[in-house]
């Protein structure tokens, strides 16, 4: 994620502190004024959920972040058939109650044509519940749970509204046993934030690499608003893993990873949708042995990956971290394409749109299956994500083989 973690307004609730006061003031897009909706009424607008404040602010502050600058981009294109895009944001804090929340105001109070969100799996779970009963279009750009798109195909009439850009966990596991295999791993340690997806992933992961002779030697999570993560770090070094899978998007990754590498210097490390794709933390970490970040795209891999992170950098100084950030750019990126498309941001409009097209993102193009679950895997014309390796110099792509 990011470690530009300046707070960042929580609309209609409280200033966090100076920073927060100096985006709400000069930011364009960072609004949840009902003057700026007033004076804007030809405004097309989407609500953005993130957590910008608890133990996963930072990956939300990016998550917004990525999402403007998806938006200022449709705006200098013109916006949608003449309309100005906006977002407004809704702090999630990374907790389910507040998320539903938070979905139900952007909703009913500010209006927006339709959701982007939330970050945890357990969050995103029930802001589905809460855009399924207003029938408004939600794009998932990050949880990762396979209830989120199960319940599309299990309800579809309920659910239909519900779009997943980023992986799924079953895409996620397949992803990752793949790299496992290419780098010929055959150990294992499975370690990180005790949330949700990383849970279901662990076991995911565990299935899905058996048939390659793949298995885990050591399993264990912490908290992750009060981690203890010594015991782990040292107790994964000692089950003499061939790699370390650390699944935390929260920068307590880098404290991780620092302490891992104190046991066990020549131990690698495989981050997981975590904050290590981060430039400048991962400066700060020992290169003594390699740091893989899986991402969805990364600088490189392609002319539209490579000119989203040269915008991204341009506008906030810091490259993208390639996955809390790029789907939710990905995510706005496809909504507003489907908009043009279907004339309309009614959501029985969009919604037929979004089922049949391909959408060009910085991951590349996004098709959605039944399930509404955007196709990411290892085959032909399918969303294949990227793994880079820190090095002195910055990042190398290392999987899939160029």
């Amino acid at each position: 994620m990011t470690v530009n973690s300046a707070p960042l307004l929580r609309p209609f609730r409280f200033l966090i502190g100076p920073a927060a006061l100096f985006l709400y003031l000069f930011s364009p897009v960072f609004t949840a004024d009902p003057a700026f909706a007033a004076s804007h009424p030809d405004a097309l607008k989407i609500g953005v959920l993130a957590p910008l404040s608890g133990p996963y602010a930072a990956g939300g502050t990016s998550f917004v972040q990525a999402a403007t600058l998806a938006v200022e981009r449709a705006n200098t294109e013109g916006g949608v058939f003449g309309q100005r895009v906006t977002i407004v944001v809704g702090d999630t804090q990374g907790r389910v109650d507040v998320a539903k929340s938070e979905a139900l105001r952007l909703i009913s109070r500010e209006k927006v044509s339709a959701l982007v969100g939330a970050y945890l799996s357990e969050e995103t779970v029930g802001v589905m519940e809460v855009a399924a009963a207003y029938r408004t279009v939600l794009l998932v750009p990050v949880a990762a749970t396979a209830e989120i798109t199960d319940k599309v195909g299990k309800e579809y009439a309920r659910y239909r509204c519900v779009f997943r850009v980023g992986y799924s966990l079953p895409q996620w596991a397949e992803m990752i046993a793949a790299f496992l295999s290419d780098r010929k791993v055959r150990r294992y340690a499975f370690v990180g934030a005790g949330i949700r997806w990383n849970l279901e992933l662990g076991e995911k992961l565990e299935r899905i690499v058996a048939p390659r002779g793949i298995a885990p030697v050591y399993s264990a999570f912490y908290s992750p608003g009060n981690p203890a993560f010594d015991a782990v770090a040292v107790a994964a070094a000692a089950a003499s893993p061939d790699i370390v899978i650390l699944a935390d998007p929260g920068r307590n990754s880098v404290s991780f990873l620092k302490r891992l590498r104190e046991a066990a210097p020549a131990l690698p490390a495989l981050s997981i949708g975590g904050a290590l794709g981060d430039a400048r933390l991962a400066n700060s970490v020992p290169l003594s042995a390699p740091v893989y970040v899986q991402t969805a795209a990364w600088r490189g891999v392609s002319p539209t990956a490579t000119a989203y992170a040269e915008r991204f950098e341009r506008r906030y100084g810091a490259p993208p971290v390639g996955y809390g950030d790029t789907l939710p750019y990905d995510a706005v990126t496809v909504l507003v394409a489907a908009w043009r498309r279907a004339g309309s941001a009614a959501t029985e409009a969009v919604v037929p749109v979004l089922e049949r097209g391909a959408f060009e993102g910085a991951a590349g193009a996004y098709r959605f299956d039944a399930t509404h679950q955007a196709r990411w895997g290892t085959g032909p014309g399918e969303l294949h994500g990227t793994f880079v390796r820190w090095e002195r110099g910055g990042a190398r792509i290392v999987f899939p083989r160029r």
